[in-house]
């Protein structure tokens, strides 16, 4: 897929993460277009999980044609005069040395903000990009150079890439794709009632309009500080108004109103460990924000002790009129990512030999 007005080919965090091991691979920088908080730092940062990998992250928009050049310093010439002092270059410490490059397979050299950087730091980095030298500095050669920015129609305070700097770079367009994120999410501890809604409501996990006044809007970047705020509330026993203050301030009033409704919902569900221990006889809700926020939280709960309860909810959810086989689906995709190994179990194998359509992973 290609974003018409950039001309930037669009993938999904999968691709990307594919593209970056290609370039990884063959030593080619690449660029990363993107929206504001969509993970392009993050996906990025993936990379770097394995001890045998570094990445070394540079914001780009807050340094200094001088601080990419480095500092002019003098130097006497052996066998010369005083009067013959030549001029050298201290290059920042910000570039990896060849002593520091040594201990890692790969270092990714991440200029995040690229794009938000001077023209006079772009073309200070023209030569570093493309020779993979800067004056008498030499990348090592284990270096990988990947930089992202915001898209020039997201208002971001952007320059134009001078078209020398650009021709250096693969350019992809980073996607919001939200059963990706939905899996990263649940890996990652995000907040079972910020999964739930967004599974119900996915349009709302990236709701940014560039034109729009509000400093607040819904982006993934949002949702996980969202997170981390209802965890901390909940943990001091804070709700109401300083909740819905720091949602909405977050996510903008529209989308934050939205998610403050769903929360009653969420913290009103029947006992999820009932629901475990009764798989049978539990409620099966006609709402379908209900059945999200249940299997969100059962989800949460899943063990390989457990699994074969849950799996019981979850056949009974397939064939119930007001669910269905979607939640179904749902429920046990979600419990495999958020715990692998019960995937290992025979009810597991079994479940999933009798539903050999339906894509887990």
């Amino acid at each position: 897929m290609q974003n018409e007005k950039a001309k930037f080919t669009q993938v999904t965090p999968d691709t990307l993460l594919g593209c970056l091991r290609v370039v990884t691979d063959i030593l080619r920088p690449i660029f990363i277009w993107g929206h504001p908080g969509i993970g392009k730092s993050a996906i990025t940062n993936q990379l770097a999980a394995p001890d045998d990998v570094a990445m070394i992250d540079v914001r780009a928009s807050q340094l200094d044609a001088v601080d990419t050049r480095g500092v002019p310093f003098t130097y006497n010439v052996t066998g010369k005069s005083e009067r013959e002092k030549r001029t050298g270059w201290a290059i920042p410490d910000l570039f990896p040395t060849e002593e520091f490059a040594a201990q890692f397979k790969i270092v990714y050299l991440f200029f995040d903000e690229l794009n938000n950087a001077p023209p006079s730091v772009q073309a200070a980095l023209y030569q570093l990009v493309l020779d993979r030298r800067l004056g008498d500095y030499t990348l090592p050669e284990n270096v990988v150079i990947v930089a992202a920015g915001n898209l020039e129609t997201d208002r971001g305070a952007t320059h134009r890439m001078a078209t020398p700097l650009a021709d250096r770079f693969f350019h992809v367009e980073l996607l919001v794709d939200a059963k990706a994120w939905e899996k990263w999410a649940l890996s990652n501890d995000v907040h079972i009632a910020v999964i739930a809604y967004n599974r119900w409501r996915p349009e709302h996990l990236h709701d940014w309009q560039a034109k729009s006044p509000s400093k607040a809007q819904a982006t993934p970047r949002g949702w996980e500080y969202v997170s981390d705020a209802l965890k901390s509330c909940e943990t001091q026993g804070i709700n109401g108004q300083v909740e819905s203050a720091l949602i909405t301030g977050k996510l903008g009033e529209a989308v934050g109103a939205e998610f403050v409704g769903f929360l009653p919902i969420y913290r009103n569900l029947q006992d999820p460990d009932a629901v475990i221990m009764a798989p049978d006889a539990a409620k099966i809700d006609k709402d379908p924000a209900t059945n999200y926020a249940l299997c969100g939280a059962l989800a949460a709960r899943a063990t390989e002790s457990n699994i074969d309860r849950i799996l019981q909810y979850a056949e009974r959810l397939g064939n119930d009129r007001g669910a269905g086989p979607e939640f179904m689906t749902l429920l046990v995709r979600q419990c495999a990512v958020k715990n692998p190994a019960i995937q290992t179990t025979r009810g597991f194998i079994k479940w999933a030999s009798s539903n050999p359509d339906v894509l887990i992973s």
